[in-house]
């Protein structure tokens, strides 16, 4: 049987990579079962009608806030609540904007304020509602549907 000789230094890289790899996997199973869910709709205009997506989950977690500049997360309440890994609303809102342009639907676009993320569904389902129905509203809008598109 042929010898190896291994450099001194690989044993400790190699049980610090170790150490690594299993902090990093049960980092990756959070503590909290929790998720979030998503809407986002149009904006309205004259006689153009405001569309909805429906409420769905991103499979994002909570996490804790990154520690530096460069991060694979987001926070959809300036910085309460961070998503790992980061889904921004603005890509959610540019699919479901395509979505209505191969349908050829008429639509005014929107911006990721023009969604409610949220850490349940109901909690989603309450926030889409009240901006849709029971918000400010657009007097010379057309009318609000409700598409149930998810991505």
């Amino acid at each position: 049987m042929r010898q190896v000789n291994v450099p001194a230094y690989f044993g400790p890289l190699f049980f610090s990579m170790l150490l690594f790899v299993s902090m990093a996997t049960a980092q990756s199973s959070p503590a909290q079962p929790a998720t979030f869910f998503i809407s986002c709709s149009t904006l309205g205009g004259a006689g153009i009608n405001i569309y909805y997506t429906g409420v769905f989950e991103i499979g994002a977690k909570p996490g804790p806030q990154p520690r530096t500049p460069v991060t694979l997360a987001v926070s959809p309440d300036n910085g309460k609540t961070w998503l790992w890994p980061a889904v921004f609303s603005q890509t959610v809102l540019d699919h479901f904007q395509a979505y209505l342009t191969q349908k050829g639907y008429k639509f005014l676009p929107g911006s990721a304020s023009a969604c409610d993320v949220k850490p349940t569904e109901a909690a989603t389902k309450a926030a889409q509602h009240k901006r849709a129905y029971e918000g400010v509203g657009c007097s010379n809008c057309g009318k609000i549907v409700e598409t149930g598109w998810k991505e």
